[in-house]
């Protein structure tokens, strides 16, 4: 499997972690926030197959899925 074929998996699998993460919560306006920002990041991740867009670009999204996990992880703690 080529590099930026295995990014774009991992960072696919990031995001669908979180939704499913997101979907264990109760509802409220900070979980559907959430929520949306990993729905734009998906599918801008899903246009990366046919634009193949530069190392800059992935390491863009790469940090903001990064920073969205740790968002959720502090909505975990406050609602368990």
């Amino acid at each position: 499997m080529a590099q930026s074929s295995r990014r774009r998996s991992a960072v696919k699998d990031s995001i669908d972690d979180i939704v499913r993460r997101l979907k264990a919560l109760p509802s409220s306006p900070e979980a559907e926030a959430l929520r949306a920002r990993a729905e734009e990041y998906l599918a801008e991740q899903a246009a990366w197959s046919p634009s193949r867009p530069g190392p800059q670009e992935k390491e863009r999204l790469m940090k903001r899925v990064l920073a969205l996990h740790l968002d959720v992880a502090k909505l975990e703690r406050k609602k368990g």
